[in-house]
């Protein structure tokens, strides 16, 4: 099995590690509420409960998407992995794979006219082609610069 780690944007880990915060600053202050009206009101004790386990699985999802996300290529398959959620993509089903120089994105497109861009450094983009293709030769690659088709006016 081969993998590469999703590289997220800076903006991406931002909102990460605010929900991060968040989260756990949510179950610590839920957890005081708890404690503190738990002999008043039974419905209150359910609610602040329900809140802790919430806060608690929006917690445990962005720890597995910051350590979890990734791409492995895997017994014929492309393998999504963002966080405990996972895709799997038949690498039969690739058509081709393209490299776009001016923004430097890779995407590959499926056979029922559907594509990904693939989220990961720049610097395994040879590494995550050859993988791929190894498992599939008939995939065809290119590189692109955007605008080239475009008639000059």
């Amino acid at each position: 099995m081969k993998s590469f780690k999703f590289k997220y944007s800076t903006a991406v880990w931002v909102l990460l590690f605010l929900v991060l915060i968040l989260s756990a600053v949510g179950i610590c202050w839920n957890v005081f509420n708890l404690i503190t009206f738990f002999n008043e009101s039974t419905f209150k004790a359910v609610s602040y409960s329900l809140i802790i386990l919430l806060t608690a699985f929006m917690l445990v999802f962005v720890l597995s998407v910051i350590f979890y996300g990734k791409y492995a290529i895997k017994d014929g398959f492309l393998v999504q992995y963002f966080g405990f959620l996972k895709t799997k993509t038949p690498i039969s089903e690739i058509v081709e794979i393209t490299h776009f120089k001016k923004s430097d994105k890779l995407v590959v497109y499926f056979a029922d006219q559907k594509y990904t861009v693939i989220v990961i450094s720049p610097e395994f983009y040879e590494q995550f082609i050859l993988a791929i293709r190894k498992v599939n030769p008939k995939i065809g690659y290119d590189v692109k610069i955007e605008g080239e088709d475009v008639p000059k006016n």
